[in-house]
């Protein structure tokens, strides 16, 4: 082959992956390959550092610009997360800290996760798959986990349909199931900044391969999102294990109506799952009527989901009541 043409399928594999990149939501979603994609969107920038070093095997021009492509593409869609500023946390006072975790039902280290959450500081605690009291059952929170959080924390919604929420300030009537949101709790929080609708939810789980599966989540998502359109409360909380990654076609549904705490305080992708070793973030907290201090993802415990904390400052003209600041 012609040196000059030498690398043009290594350049044409590159131009090929960074127009995957930037039009992958236009992809047809047909049993959930979209979805599956979408997730895993910020790996196919591992095709760059490949194609260079075919490019300099090869000693190809063409095969480095082609390798370029992508690694501009990639830079454009996920660097500035890591390089904007983190959250204002520190200089402006929090309102509201919000903390939640995938505790898993396979966690054999109650206490440890418990108070590992507790020791947050978090106003509004929000766990998924804990585990129910193996006595009483029934939704009745596990005992060990229920009671190294309960200093601190004289609010809980009084059952666990698969997700727990414990307050540092009143709940205000019963807490109701999200339509269409099987494990879902949905209560106003009666905060000294004024009323907070919180949605607590684990939407079901996304498993590719497996199209019924990621329907069901995607139904979950689309139903969520009625009920956030049909909420007229002027400060709303969404936090919990959506099993959908940021770049996610789905998420478009919430982050619509709603605005998504990591991408506006937070540094770097911010993956939560697995725990070991973090490969999409499928836990969120999405809000309206707040400005976001801070976004953090904490250290891994026994879970094989790390927990997530986002500090929130009522928004001016959204705001009721005296402040709560710390």
């Amino acid at each position: 082959m012609s040196p000059r043409f030498r690398g043009g399928l290594t350049a044409t594999a590159g131009v090929l992956a960074a127009l995957v990149m930037v039009g992958h939501r236009l992809l047809p979603n047909r049993w959930g390959v979209g979805n599956t994609l979408d997730s895993g969107l910020p790996w196919l920038g591992l095709v760059v550092p490949v194609m260079l070093l075919v490019a300099l095997v090869r000693r190809s021009w063409l095969a480095l610009a082609g390798a370029m492509v992508p690694a501009v593409m990639w830079a454009v869609m996920f660097g500035p997360a890591f390089v904007r500023a983190p959250g204002i946390a520190g200089i402006v006072p929090r309102d509201l800290r919000v903390v939640h975790q995938n505790v898993s039902y396979s966690n054999r280290d109650l206490a440890t996760t418990a108070r590992a959450l507790r020791a947050t500081g978090a106003d509004i605690l929000v766990a998924a798959e804990v585990p129910d009291d193996p006595v009483l059952g029934n939704g009745t929170v596990d005992p060990v986990f229920g009671r190294e959080l309960s200093p601190g924390y004289p609010y809980r919604f009084p059952d666990n349909p698969g997700v727990a929420v414990w307050s540092r300030y009143p709940v205000e009537g019963l807490p109701r199931q999200v339509p269409g949101v099987p494990r879902s709790r949905q209560a106003v929080i009666r905060t000294p900044r004024g009323a907070v609708s919180l949605y607590a939810v684990h939407l079901a789980s996304f498993r590719p391969g497996e199209p019924s599966v990621i329907a069901g989540r995607n139904a979950e998502v689309e139903a969520l999102a009625r009920a956030i359109r049909a909420d007229p409360s002027p400060r709303i909380i969404v936090v919990g294990d959506l099993n959908t990654a940021a770049t996610d076609r789905e998420l478009r549904h919430l982050t619509a109506l709603l605005s998504p705490v990591a991408e506006n305080a937070g540094t770097g992708l911010q993956f939560t799952w697995p725990a070991k070793l973090p490969a999409v973030r499928l836990d969120h907290v999405l809000t309206r009527g707040f400005t976001a201090l801070d976004s953090r993802v904490l250290p891994m415990t026994v879970s094989d989901h790390r927990a997530i904390l986002a500090d929130l400052r009522a928004s001016v003209g959204a705001t009721t009541g005296s402040s709560v600041s710390r």
